[in-house]
């Protein structure tokens, strides 16, 4: 019998299902099974500790930082029938669209207040860099607006925090993947819900369950946890489980994988390699793990999967990804949100048209970000009308959005009291956990001139491939305060002469992982960094960010890795540099042909006197 090409991925997927798995969790079924009873009682007070850590961890935030219960199912599905009944074609249409939150981006918008009254869209994307205050104004004004409680999403993998605020910013996923300890994942999903509700933002466009086995990745890279298929679903389902106890509807992205590409998304199409099997075992291991979390958000990637259509087609336009994969075989019943579609992975492909319909005939609820509502909503008024796209799917797709924002309690209050946000930010109450996390992660992966000690004379050199000022002063001030002799120095060849005569040198490498831009150095900067090594002083390279640069530096020197650019960051590195510190975390990734992933070296520690 010819069997349909899915029936081996959901057979894949059960022999993973079944197979141990070293690290995870054992539920109390499985060890009574395994015959382990008499560690019942160790399991027990294993969760109690972990639930004292993380009690201790959101401290900080008082009451803010209690859990929120969702509301009861019954209750949910009863309020989103009820609507449902009374809601129009055109209302329900509006329901799965989600736009920017600026009309500038909005053809033929007046205002805000137009697109949600009148084009009846079903939520609004925060950008990233707008003032909190201001956020949370829009949303309520927006919520007042709308006949249907709005969606207010953000891609907040990093915290809500901003240069600026008090609100946290976190280390990137690479760091938690560093520092190996779910909890901590836990405490910072925790931590964007608490600090993103307060703002008036109800659905977090985070984590990235992408596992990053593609040395040459320019987008995902750092944003991912790591290239090891279990960890990274450990991971995710932590973040899930403590973003969505706190308040939000956390986000799976981007499915079925987005780690196994050298291409940017945002500027060009690209297809992910490999069969059935090696699909099953490492793009979809993070979802079977983290999808038990229940997330209320799944993102598609507008990359094609050569396991699941023989014909180059974006997972995004694909019904065997989003409905026979993500539906049937992985039985998830949540919202399905494309990713941008304005990406130039699609604009460059097809059709206005297209990238409007072809995501919900694939079996998505959600198109994100189109600039041009009012003719999406004419697309898909047209499709309907033509008997191409049937009313009752367009049902299925919004009772399931309406459910979601009912189970958030938005139904029964929609606008944030501004009191949280002023408490917020009346002082910090995240760094207690971007702290932990930093300190955990940095990874000593060749020994080098440890630690620095005081009075030293200690060249600086520090090059980046974006405005790193933060953590570049941080870095030196750090140091000056200990009594280190900082000597900063240009990232070029006239300043071996100075490195010479220095004790030590430390170069600080930070790579920021952004859209449309290489996470990488330039070539002058690569020679600069191997003239001023060959000054023979002892040397130490700090890689901030992109850990595979450590792959384009021909030096045989001291190495650390930070994974990515924050003040926080920087002083943990600061703190390893000193031998204040140990140096705990392990390479969350292998970097071929030089290091394998895990690999740590302790840190010297300076002796007190």
């Amino acid at each position: 019998m010819r069997r349909s090409p899915l029936f081996y991925v959901s057979l894949a997927l059960a022999l993973v299902a079944t197979a141990p798995l070293a690290g995870c969790r054992i539920e109390r079924g499985d060890a009574v099974a395994a015959g382990a009873a008499p560690e019942a009682t160790a399991g027990v007070s294993a969760a109690a500790r972990d639930r004292s850590r993380l009690d201790s961890l959101l401290a900080p935030y008082g009451p803010l930082g209690a859990s929120r219960r969702t509301v009861p199912m019954t209750e949910a599905e009863a309020w989103a029938d009820s609507v449902l009944a009374g809601l129009t074609l055109d209302e329900k249409l509006g329901q799965m669209l989600i736009v920017d939150l600026n009309p500038r981006f909005l053809t033929g918008a007046r205002s805000l207040e137009q697109v949600a009254r009148e084009w009846k869209v079903g939520g609004f994307h925060v950008p990233r860099r707008m003032v909190p205050r201001e956020i949370l104004r829009t949303t309520n004004r927006l919520q007042e607006a709308s006949g249907v409680p709005l969606f207010f999403t953000a891609d907040y993998e990093w915290g809500p925090g901003q240069p600026g605020t008090p609100l946290t910013e976190l280390p990137a996923a690479m760091a938690f993947g560093a520092a190996n300890d779910p909890l901590l994942v836990e405490a910072a999903g925790a931590v964007s819900a608490i600090e993103a509700r307060a703002l008036g933002v109800n659905v977090l466009f985070a984590p990235v369950a992408d596992v990053n086995n593609n040395p040459r990745n320019p987008i995902i890279n750092t944003r991912s946890f790591g290239d090891d298929p279990r960890a990274v679903g450990r991971m995710a389902a932590a973040y899930v489980r403590g973003a969505q106890s706190h308040g939000v509807l956390a986000t799976l992205k981007h499915f079925p994988g987005h780690g196994n590409t050298g291409t940017d998304t945002h500027l060009a199409f690209d297809a992910v390699p490999g069969d059935w099997g090696s699909l099953a075992l490492t793009e979809l291991g993070p979802y079977r793990e983290a999808l038990a979390e229940k997330p209320g958000f799944v993102m598609s990637a507008h990359l094609w999967m050569r396991a699941l259509d023989a014909e180059a087609t974006p997972a995004t336009f694909s019904r065997a990804a989003l409905h026979s994969l993500l539906r049937d075989s992985l039985g998830y019943e949540g919202i399905v949100t494309t990713d941008a579609i304005h990406m130039g992975a699609l604009t460059s492909r097809y059709t206005f048209e297209e990238r409007i319909l072809r995501p919900i005939h694939a079996g998505a609820d959600v198109i994100l970000n189109t600039y041009d509502p009012k003719r999406a909503l004419a697309v898909l008024r047209e499709a309907v009308a033509r008997g191409e796209l049937d009313e009752a799917r367009i049902d299925a797709s919004v009772r399931r959005l309406l459910t979601q924002k009912a189970r958030l309690g938005l139904h029964r209050q929609r606008q944030e009291p501004p009191g949280r946000l002023s408490t917020l930010l009346a002082r910090s109450r995240g760094e207690r956990v971007a702290e932990a996390v930093a300190r955990t992660s940095v990874t000593l992966v060749e020994p080098g001139p440890l630690p620095l000690a005081p009075g030293a004379r200690v060249a600086v050199v520090q090059l980046a491939n974006f405005d790193a000022r933060r953590a570049t002063s941080r870095l030196e001030e750090d140091l000056r305060l200990a009594g280190v002799d900082v000597l900063p120095l240009a990232p070029e060849a006239r300043s071996v002469d100075e490195v010479r005569r220095a004790d030590a040198l430390v170069i600080g490498v930070h790579l920021q992982v952004v859209p449309g831009q290489q996470p990488s150095l330039t070539p002058e900067q690569f020679l600069a960094i191997d003239a001023i090594l060959s000054s023979g002083t002892p040397a130490v390279v700090v890689l901030f960010g992109n850990p595979y640069a450590a792959l384009e530096l021909n030096v045989s020197t001291g190495l650390i890795v930070a994974y990515d650019g924050i003040p926080t960051t920087a002083s943990a590195v600061a703190d390893v540099l000193l031998g204040r510190a140990p140096s705990p975390g392990r390479l969350p990734v292998a970097l071929p042909g030089r290091y394998a992933r895990g690999r740590s070296l302790v840190a010297p520690v300076a002796r007190v006197r």
